[in-house]
């Protein structure tokens, strides 16, 4: 059981990186240059030596085992298998939330709304003298 739970992590690791990689390699493409204003809105920590050996050996482990499912056609096959339920799954968890995901979606947005007209009101208020 406790391979089957490591081969879906590694399964649904891929499913969510493959995006992410894809989106990291467009960004890499140069844009024209606009001024900008960078906020810091991202937390650099540094981990303690033992979280980092801890992630060194989990990043050596998921490696290893990524080239043991993509040599091994049964091991393939079943990580396709776990992976199309995994998307299954999620597909059927967001038909179902719908409904709760929308109206959160909306409220965020009213909220971001408010929170931009009260900044521009402030700005405002200290331009004029």
């Amino acid at each position: 059981m406790n391979r089957s739970h490591l081969l879906t992590s590694v399964i649904v690791g891929m499913v969510v990186a493959a995006p992410l990689a894809a989106q990291q390699q467009a960004a890499m493409v140069p844009e024209p240059r606009t001024a900008t204003i960078q906020v810091n809105d991202s937390l650099k920590i540094k981990p303690s030596p033992e979280l980092q050996k801890s992630l060194d050996d989990l990043a050596a482990a998921v490696q290893a085992l990524a080239l043991r499912v993509a040599s091994d056609p049964q091991l393939r096959a079943a990580a396709i298998l776990a992976a199309s339920s995994f998307v299954a799954t999620a597909q059927q968890a967001v038909a179902e939330q719908s409904v709760a995901l929308q109206e959160g979606l909306k409220v965020a947005a009213e909220r971001i709304a408010a929170v931009g007209a009260a900044q521009a009101a402030q700005q405002q208020k200290a331009k004029k003298p």
